[in-house]
């Protein structure tokens, strides 16, 4: 199957982090909702927009996309979509709990390859990651100049 790059873990870590806290505000405003009933959630919507500095209609798209994004909320149709779409997208959402703001990657003592050394161990015991091989740029460079006999 091949080797995958440092990128494309740290992206997949990213992601598995990102739909963490997702399914976390899920869960919370599901027993929200299930604990006071649609007349608090739309309590929360109405305190919500309420809160903001100006109203959704005068907000860019750029605003509204980043209400969207703080509050964990997918929107695969969004891009290119009328203005009108996005006011409603926010609308629906404007009730749900911000997420903290996902952590910055910042490299420990070792510099990148004692992350990498990190993610690959939180990696071990995950189905297929039995026998992952990582190569780095100067490993590369050196499959290079031996026309990768060494593989």
């Amino acid at each position: 199957a091949g080797s995958r790059g440092r990128r494309q873990v740290t992206v997949e870590l990213r992601m598995m982090r990102h739909a963490t806290l997702a399914l976390v505000a899920f869960a919370l405003c599901f027993a929200a909702a299930a604990a006071g009933g649609e007349a608090s959630v739309a309590e929360a919507r109405e305190a919500g927009l309420a809160a903001l500095e100006k109203p959704l209609e005068k907000m860019r798209v750029k605003e509204l996309l980043h209400l969207l994004r703080e509050r964990g909320v997918k929107c695969e149709d969004c891009k290119g979509a009328e203005k009108s779409h996005l006011v409603e997208k926010v609308r629906g959402a404007i009730h749900l709990p911000k997420l903290p703001p996902p952590e910055e990657e910042k490299p420990s003592g070792g510099g990148k390859d004692e992350s990498m050394e990190d993610i690959l161990a939180k990696l071990k015991g995950m189905p297929g990651m039995d026998n992952i091989k990582v190569f780095g740029r100067d490993d590369i460079e050196k499959m290079k100049q031996n026309d990768f006999k060494d593989l």
